[in-house]
């Protein structure tokens, strides 16, 4: 997240009441963090895009904020697994600021998009969300260390697998999947049509 988005998250997080929704208004926003409203506007659009909020719309009155299931957030999930890469396996020799200029790269091209939406859509589907998972941060860690040798010269090692595997199963287990267990992706998705209706 930019700088602005997190602003904003954070401005939203602390307007939530009991029934789980923020209804500051924008201005009330710009106000706290000293920006424009065109700049809350746009990272707030930017905030729907990446799944971190959903935003009811009611026109003559103040939007209403529900934070969207941030356990589950596609972008935290490769955010993660980014300063995973970062803390145990770029060259101790290398600053950090170097390898993070290469990465800001990714971040903001096409194919982090892809990921995020391909994460998300495993997450919200009967497909395999664990395999798809696993698979798609590899190819993430891969662009990663491609780049860097490409466009830096950098070489970095390849995350041993079974180090991988253990971090990735505990984030795994804190939303829900243990063991590899099949979700209950019907039960899950029946709630979350609740939720909508009651919105």
């Amino acid at each position: 997240m930019s700088m602005n988005e997190r602003g904003v998250l954070l401005d939203i997080l602390s307007h939530l009441g009991e029934n789980e929704e923020a209804f500051p208004s924008q201005e009330t926003i710009a106000c706290n963090l000293g920006i424009s409203e065109s700049t809350v506007k746009s990272a707030i659009t930017s905030l729907e895009e990446k799944k971190f909020i959903k935003t009811v719309r009611r026109r003559g009155q103040v939007n209403r904020y529900r934070i969207d299931q941030l356990e589950a957030n596609p972008y935290l999930v490769l955010s993660e697994n980014v300063h995973f890469f970062l803390r145990l396996y770029q060259p101790r020799y290398i600053k950090k600021t170097l390898i993070q200029s290469v990465i800001a790269n990714i971040i903001n091209g096409d194919s982090y998009k892809s990921y995020a939406n391909r994460l998300y859509e495993a997450y919200h589907s009967k497909q395999p969300y664990l395999d798809i998972a696993y698979e798609t941060v590899v190819e993430l860690l891969d662009e990663i260390r491609e780049r860097l040798w490409l466009d830096k010269g950098i070489e970095t090692s390849l995350p041993i697998y079974s180090d991988f595997q253990y971090y990735a199963n505990l984030y795994f287990e804190s939303i829900g999947f243990e063991d590899r267990d099949e979700w209950d992706w019907d039960e899950q998705l029946k709630d979350e049509g609740d939720q909508t209706q009651g919105q």
